[in-house]
C-alpha cells in the first residue's frame, strides 16, 4: 500500500491556505467597491481612499499657502490686476507660461482664435501627405508635428490610422488638416498665434496657454482679451488666470 497524505490542523499548509483565503476576501471587497480602514475599522469606498491619497500628495509649501491667501478665489479681478497679481505670486524660478482655465455653462463648445501676439516656443513641423511621408510612417518614422492631407489622399492613410490616431497625427477635417487647399492650411497651422479653443470631452472646461511670463503686460493683456472676446456671451461661469507655478487668480468675465 502506498502512503496516504494526511493533513494536520495547525500545519504550515493550512496556515498558507487561510492566508490565501483572506487575500481573496479582501480582493472581493475591492471588486465590490469597499475596503476596510484598519485604523478606524470603518468601511470606506475605494474612491474615498483614492481621494485621501490625492489630498495627501498635494501638500503645498508655506509660501504657496501665504500667496494663496492674497488672492481669495471668490474675488474677481480685471485683466490688468490679474496679470499684476500672478507676477507677484509666481513661485517659478524660471519664466513659465501664463494659463487660462475657463468653465462654461455648456459642453461641446469650440472656437478658432487668432491671438494678437505669438507664443515663444519651438516651431511646428507641418508636412503634406506624399509617398515619401507614407513610406516613413510605415517604417515608424514620424519626423513631423502635423500632417495635412486632401480628401483624396486620406485613402492612403487608412491602414495607418491605428498608428497615427493615438499620436494625434491623423488628419481630420475638424481641425483643418483635411482640406483641398493644403497650402493655405499649412500657412494657417504654421502660425504661432492660431489656436483652437475647445471644451474637454468630460466637461465644459477650456484650458489654454495665452503667453509667457517673459511677455510684456500689454502683450499678455491683449492675448487674454482676445480669448475673452470669443467666449459665448452669458455662458461663462468662471475664468481663472495663473502662471506655471502660482495660485489661481479669478478674472471678471
Amino acid at each position: 500500500m502506498g502512503k496516504k497524505k494526511v493533513s494536520i490542523l495547525g500545519t504550515e499548509n493550512e496556515s498558507a491556505l487561510k492566508e490565501k483565503k483572506a487575500v481573496q476576501k479582501e480582493q472581493k471587497k475591492l471588486r465590490d467597491g469597499k475596503v476596510t480602514d484598519n485604523k478606524s475599522q470603518e468601511t470606506v469606498t475605494v474612491t474615498e481612499v483614492k481621494v485621501k491619497r490625492i489630498k495627501a500628495a498635494k501638500t503645498r509649501s508655506k509660501k504657496y499657502i501665504e500667496f494663496k491667501k492674497l488672492v481669495p478665489v471668490e474675488i474677481g479681478h480685471s485683466i490688468s490686476e490679474g496679470i499684476n497679481l500672478i507676477r507677484k505670486i509666481s513661485l517659478a524660478k524660471f519664466g513659465g507660461s501664463v494659463e487660462m482655465h475657463i468653465t462654461l455653462a455648456d459642453r461641446n463648445w469650440s472656437k478658432d482664435i487668432e491671438l494678437p501676439h505669438k507664443l515663444p516656443g519651438k516651431a511646428k513641423k507641418i508636412v503634406e501627405v506624399s509617398d515619401e511621408v507614407i513610406e516613413a510612417i510605415a517604417q515608424g518614422k514620424f519626423d513631423f508635428d502635423i500632417l495635412v492631407a486632401t480628401p483624396a489622399q486620406m485613402g492612403k492613410l487608412v491602414k495607418y490610422a491605428k498608428v497615427l490616431g493615438p499620436k494625434g497625427l491623423m488628419p481630420n477635417p475638424k481641425n483643418g488638416t483635411v482640406t483641398e487647399n493644403v497650402d493655405l492650411a499649412i500657412k494657417r497651422l504654421s502660425s504661432d498665434t492660431t489656436m483652437k479653443l475647445k471644451t474637454d470631452k468630460d466637461g465644459p472646461a477650456v484650458h489654454l496657454v495665452v503667453g509667457k511670463m517673459a511677455m510684456t503686460d500689454d502683450q499678455l493683456s491683449q492675448n487674454i482679451s482676445a480669448v475673452m472676446a470669443v467666449l459665448p456671451a452669458g455662458r461663462i461661469k468662471k475664468v481663472i488666470l495663473k502662471s506655471t507655478m502660482s495660485p489661481a487668480v479669478k478674472l471678471n468675465p
